[in-house]
């Protein structure tokens, strides 16, 4: 596993990823730009006491602004993640993987809107788990991690493995190899949450996850 990420991190620096990595930093910016004017909206609406306890509301805003960020951006990555998911999985697999042939075609659309479909489940789970984030310290933490780890482990595992598999295939490598998917995507819901890294979070997140997808699929041949 950590090949594979080291192999990732080697590879940022490849021309090809270029756009897809200003990509993942312009709508990873804009993510958390959006998230942060909308929490101040819905707070400003709020803002009557006077004085210092509307200093103090913003205050709270801007721990609620740092809390939700850091709790929903594992989520749109993987959404930010499905507009150039050809493109980096392209440049890996010229590099890594020259002899694979084309992949198999999937629409854009579709990709977009697989993408956002896991957004809606996963801003739904952290919301009914944010209770746990915010009350109970240490646990929180591993129930945050545990809860992306799967949602992202399994999402990115799928969006790369639909390239060389039809869904049924894909779902079946998935769930023979659920421990090492999960434990993958562990690991990405780390990234995510690391300041500055996660801008690029969902190109390293797309690439990582094809090299996993890779040696597990090999494996099950030996």
């Amino acid at each position: 596993m950590f090949s594979a990420l080291t192999a990732t991190l080697g590879q940022l620096s490849d021309p090809r990823l270029r756009n897809p990595i200003v990509l993942s930093v312009v709508g990873s910016l804009a993510t958390i730009l959006l998230l942060g004017v909308v929490v101040w909206f819905v707070l400003d609406l709020f803002a009557f006491f006077g004085s210092w306890l509307d200093e103090a509301a913003a205050w709270v805003a801007s721990l609620i602004v740092i809390v939700l960020g850091v709790v929903f951006f594992p989520g749109a990555s993987n959404a930010i993640s499905s507009l150039f998911l050809d493109s980096v999985s392209k440049a890996v697999e010229a590099k890594h993987y020259p002899g694979l042939g084309p992949a198999r075609p999937q629409p854009v659309t579709e990709a977009i809107l697989e993408g956002l479909r896991f957004l809606a489940v996963t801003i739904a789970v952290n919301v009914v788990l944010l209770p746990v984030y915010l009350l109970v310290p240490g646990l929180n933490l591993v129930v945050f991690y545990g809860a992306n780890g799967y949602l992202l482990g399994r999402e990115f595992f799928e969006m790369v493995a639909l390239r060389r598999m039809d869904p049924a295939e894909a779902k079946a490598l998935r769930n023979r190899k659920s421990g090492a998917v999960f434990v993958s995507g562990v690991l990405i819901a780390a990234i995510m949450t690391i300041p500055v890294l996660n801008l690029a979070g969902p190109v390293i997140a797309t690439a990582f996850m094809l090299h996993r997808f890779e040696y597990l699929r090999n494996d099950m041949k030996k």
